[in-house]
């Protein structure tokens, strides 16, 4: 492996450690700069870099304000959605089965496990609802005025917002990420190229190649797939102790980072039950 990449943040900081130093170190810039790879060179790579870490920060920034917005969509369809229920359910005691205020409340309909099919339903459940002035008086008798029937249709609209707003958000962490990884791909490619010249250059001086942070294999190693994974790639290990079942390494639980890895919440809700629409996760490849 050039470089210790098991994140993005150490992938950063090697980087920019192995080009600052092939400035100062004037041995090092002497033997590299034969291979054209000189202050101007160098001063494009760090400019990639910088770009690539503001856009890196910009795709967190992006992702956390989707995952607040999607925190405040959840907390206001939980606020919602069982008062919504206790009304479905009283309204199939007073419908007395007239079929047309059946179908009109979509009452022998399942409820919707899709947010955007459960904010449809919702919405012409309390829009024919409040129509009917007989059905409105008989819910009265509950206590539950008209009044009250407008509120809970009005929540109903504050999820709808919610949801646009966090579907706009999703849209915009997903064009952040896609922006930070052609960024990441271009420097990758320059950052592969800087390093074959310093091996070149340096062939005969492991230690400099050392003062860089660019491992020198020692006769006899033999390389595994994993020591050229491009940025922000890990290789599953093992952390099992040999010998000892069941026993992890310590300090083994480190998460795995994968540049190209994020999950979405796809057009749903978190529910505990059946009644509520469920996560469904998908993740990009």
């Amino acid at each position: 492996m050039l470089y210790s990449k098991s994140s993005l943040a150490d992938y950063y900081f090697n980087s920019r450690h192995a080009l600052n130093i092939s400035q100062k170190n004037t041995k090092i810039y002497w033997l590299i700069s034969e291979y054209n790879m000189t202050t101007e060179n160098i001063a494009i790579g760090l400019d990639k870099l910088d770009k690539l870490m503001t856009a890196d920060k910009l795709k967190t920034e992006a992702r956390g304000k989707q995952l607040e917005l999607r925190v405040a969509l959840e907390t206001v369809f939980t606020d919602v959605h069982p008062v919504y229920m206790s009304h479905v359910k009283l309204a199939k005691v007073k419908v007395q089965l007239v079929p047309e205020r059946v179908a009109r409340l979509m009452l022998l309909e399942p409820r919707k496990t899709r947010l955007n099919d459960w904010l449809r339903q919702t919405d012409t459940f309390y829009t024919n609802l409040l129509l009917d002035t007989e059905m409105v008086a008989k819910f009265g008798t509950n206590a539950i005025t008209v009044e009250k029937l407008n509120a809970s249709h009005l929540r109903v609209k504050e999820v709808e917002q919610a949801y646009n707003a966090y579907n706009e958000a999703k849209g915009v962490a997903q064009a952040a990420l896609e922006a930070r990884d052609v960024l990441l791909e271009d420097f990758d490619v320059w950052m592969k190229e800087f390093i074959v010249i310093c091996k070149i250059a340096l062939r005969k001086y492991p230690q400099l190649l050392e003062a860089l942070g660019i491992v020198v294999l020692s006769k006899g190693y033999v390389r595994s797939k994993s020591d050229d994974l491009p940025a922000g790639q890990t290789v599953k290990v093992s952390t099992k102790i040999p010998g000892l079942k069941g026993k992890s390494a310590p300090g083994s639980n480190a998460e795995e980072t994968d540049a190209k890895t994020q999950t979405i919440v796809e057009n749903v809700i978190p529910g505990s039950d059946k009644s509520k629409p469920e996560v469904q996760q998908a993740v990009e490849t």
